[in-house]
């Protein structure tokens, strides 16, 4: 007789491990761009709770990483973690930092001079987080954007890459 197991994945479970691992991605992208981590590093416990909270509430779409040119303001580069369900519920938890360090490669590094924004797009009616306020995004008009499909997957959810250089 063989045993049957069955694993509910919580929604506290699915919000922990979508919060880690954007937040690996962010610093992955940030690092191998060739960008200085100190901020990143300063203000992770904000994006952190940021994340947590609109994940938690269902209000998070996506995050950007905006990379720019500190004397002219122009977008260099960016990179998006976009939110997709899988009504299936198939998606399973894995992570796969490869595909976005293999797509980096193709992308280059920046000038190490660039500045960079973390920038987390909400849905209306999101709760208020401390440290966060709204923005707007810069033009990426000028820019072509690549899709890398899901690099983070947890239950149901997970996360679309896509960047634009």
């Amino acid at each position: 007789m063989s045993a049957t197991y069955t694993y509910t994945v919580s929604h506290t479970q699915v919000v922990l491990y979508l919060t880690d691992k954007i937040l690996c991605s962010l610093g992955n992208i940030i690092r191998d761009s060739g960008l200085s981590m100190s901020t990143f590093v300063s203000l992770r416990a904000d994006y952190e709770r940021g994340m947590k909270t609109w994940l938690g509430s269902g209000h998070f779409e996506k995050v950007i990483l905006e990379i720019f040119s500190p004397q002219t303001g122009q977008l260099i580069k960016r990179w998006d973690l976009e939110l997709q369900s899988d009504a299936a519920g198939n998606l399973d938890f894995w992570f796969n930092p490869a595909e976005i360090k293999y797509h980096l490669l193709k992308a280059g590094k920046v000038p190490s001079n660039c500045r960079y924004a973390v920038i987390v797009v909400t849905k209306a009616g999101r709760p208020d987080v401390p440290g966060w306020s709204s923005c707007s995004l810069r033009d990426a008009a000028h820019l072509r954007q690549f899709s890398l499909g899901t690099t983070i997957a947890a239950g149901a959810t997970g996360a679309r890459t896509h960047y634009w250089t």
